[in-house]
């Protein structure tokens, strides 16, 4: 399978304190192996506790994992807290967590509409609000949000995605508008913009569909932007694709 180069281990995250969001499969799962194997200490959040644990055993105890419900406030503000008190003061945020439930505009009710924007959107705001107080006051920091490419405006789109796309182009917009209110304050927040990727939620919902990359293809591209090699990269959604 293309992008297992995950013996990596060279320390470029020393140092780094991470959070990985939506982390129990895919490429949350993916990025948060590569982050704590290139030297950050890593905490996990997902809903599913025994998907963590088994994250957990993967990385043999060096990954902290964090059952948390990114849906409500008060869940979200306990794991970070959970986080910043056993690993410190979090420099690295990566807004994975992802939701989607194919159904057309006409046949979908409110509470799946409003569920899309909540994981996908809303979660990012609360992650991203909580941890912005420590980054600015230290001066540095790094946010990377997954969106899709069904959220960038052009590319086909697919009936009974819309309210899929709409929260992915949301969370798009977030990343342009967070980067121009955060500009000078050394910290950095940009988007990735994956196309197909061998992950449950795309087997389930899109099974006859062949995938481009694997997460850990796109893990790479979350730890590029989480990296001082990306230090002059402020703002931007990165659209990545197989070859």
């Amino acid at each position: 399978m293309r992008g297992m180069n995950q013996q990596r281990g060279d320390g470029e995250l020393d140092g780094e304190v991470a959070i990985v969001t939506g982390a129990s499969s895919g490429i949350g799962r993916a990025t948060a192996l590569l982050l704590a194997r290139s030297g950050a200490r890593v905490a996990a959040l997902a809903r599913n506790a025994s998907a963590l644990a088994l994250l957990r055993d993967e990385s043999q105890g060096t990954i902290l994992v964090l059952p948390c419900d990114l849906e409500r406030p008060e869940s979200v503000d306990v794991a970070l807290e959970a986080a910043r008190a056993r690993l410190g003061p979090v420099t690295v945020l990566v807004n994975n967590a992802g939701h989607i439930e194919p159904a057309r505009l006409d046949a979908m009710d409110l509470a799946s509409w409003d569920r899309h924007f909540a994981v996908n959107v809303r979660a990012a705001f609360l992650a991203s609000r909580r941890v912005l107080p420590p980054m600015l006051a230290a001066g540095r920091g790094a946010i990377v949000n997954v969106a899709s490419i069904s959220g960038v405006p052009g590319p086909q789109k697919f009936a009974g995605f819309t309210a899929y796309c709409a929260s992915k182009a949301a969370l798009i917009a977030l990343t342009e508008s967070l980067a121009a209110e955060l500009g000078g304050s050394g910290i950095r927040i940009n988007c990735v913009s994956p196309g197909s990727v061998d992950t449950p939620m795309l087997a389930r919902v899109a099974p006859s569909l062949r995938p481009d990359m694997s997460p850990e293809d796109v893990a790479e591209s979350i730890l590029f932007l989480a990296s001082r090699r990306a230090a002059a990269i402020n703002g931007q959604n990165i659209h990545v694709y197989g070859p």
